[in-house]
């Protein structure tokens, strides 16, 4: 029952009530406690429903068997209308438990038609001292009555709450598919990255190969023709000096025109140093490894919340480095 809608569990609880509720023996025939079916059939089979009524209800007061006939009828046509609802209920209860279609909403006419036919029964059976032998007649009709208006009542309720759990599984569904979604751009994003690392690599290796081309050859102006073309196509002319080392200086700035395309504030606070204890070949593999990492980091953020704060100071012999994002 743990896959069940509110409103399935509640038909099925109401349903099985209502099968007890007219199962349940509450009238004597005979000395003995019957249901109301064995009231009907017993009737059919005297042929005689104001007989039948009088024996039943009014052994203590035959003065009431001559007004009688109105009242047995009214009484024989709920008890009917009571079993013929009991029979479709059944039925409706077994749909139910088996393949979870649930019951029309049907019980308020139910209930209306009832609490009518009710009403004209007790209007002209309850005069004078007949309400001493109605009680129990009264009781049972009235628990009909409350059962019917408190399933109508669940029922409205268990609606209420299926349709609110809807809506929320579908939010939750939404949101868990724009999060895929979300998952599959970046996944995307970082291959084509990735692709474009590789594609960096292999242009790096002819460039390198081309350069040692050109020193090879003695070709100087080639040469000097060729970093210039390298030049543009690396740095933009907003090129800016922030250290005075021209390979870190080179780092920062692409790397900071790099935050700029991914929507990431980044700020460099540094001193003019020329000299480091690193090879170019170091500077480019911690400073690029550094930053790196902190853009990947904040691509992980949403936007208007990404920046990278990096602080360079060299006092004596030793450099302070602070990359913080």
């Amino acid at each position: 029952m743990n896959g069940w809608t509110k409103k399935r569990k509640v038909d099925t609880f109401m349903g099985i009530l209502l099968q007890v509720y007219c199962f349940f023996p509450w009238m004597r025939i005979n000395r003995k406690w019957n249901t109301i079916h064995m009231y009907v059939i017993k009737t059919f089979q005297e042929n005689d429903y104001i007989k039948m009524y009088n024996h039943t209800f009014l052994k203590q007061h035959m003065w009431k068997w001559k007004h009688s006939q109105v009242v047995a009828f009214i009484f024989l046509l709920m008890l009917i209308f009571l079993i013929l609802l009991q029979s479709i209920e059944l039925y409706k209860l077994y749909q139910c438990i088996k393949n979870g279609n649930q019951s029309t909403n049907y019980h308020v006419f139910v209930w209306i038609t009832y609490l009518a036919a009710f009403y004209i029964f007790m209007a002209i059976a309850s005069t004078g001292f007949a309400a001493f032998y109605s009680m129990p007649m009264f009781c049972y009709m009235m628990l009909f009555l409350a059962v019917i208006g408190i399933w109508i009542f669940l029922d409205i309720q268990a609606e209420a709450w299926d349709v609110e759990t809807e809506q929320h599984r579908a939010e939750l569904e939404e949101q868990d598919k724009k999060m895929l979604q979300m998952k599959v751009k970046a996944m995307e994003e970082q291959y084509m990255e990735m692709l474009k690392s590789r594609k960096i690599v292999h242009d790096m290796k002819n460039h390198l190969l081309a350069l040692k081309k050109y020193t090879q050859e003695q070709d100087w102006k080639g040469l000097e023709e060729y970093l210039n073309e390298l030049s543009r196509d690396m740095l933009d002319y907003n090129y800016q000096i922030w250290t005075g080392n021209h390979m870190l200086d080179m780092i920062l700035n692409q790397k900071e025109k790099e935050a700029e395309k991914q929507k990431t504030q980044m700020q460099i606070s540094t001193e003019v140093f020329t000299t480091l204890p690193f090879s170019d070949r170091e500077i480019i593999s911690l400073f690029g490894n550094l930053l790196d990492n902190a853009l990947e980091a904040c691509e992980q953020i949403k936007e208007g919340e990404r920046w990278i704060h990096i602080k360079m100071k060299k006092k004596n012999q030793l450099l302070y480095i602070e990359i913080v994002n």
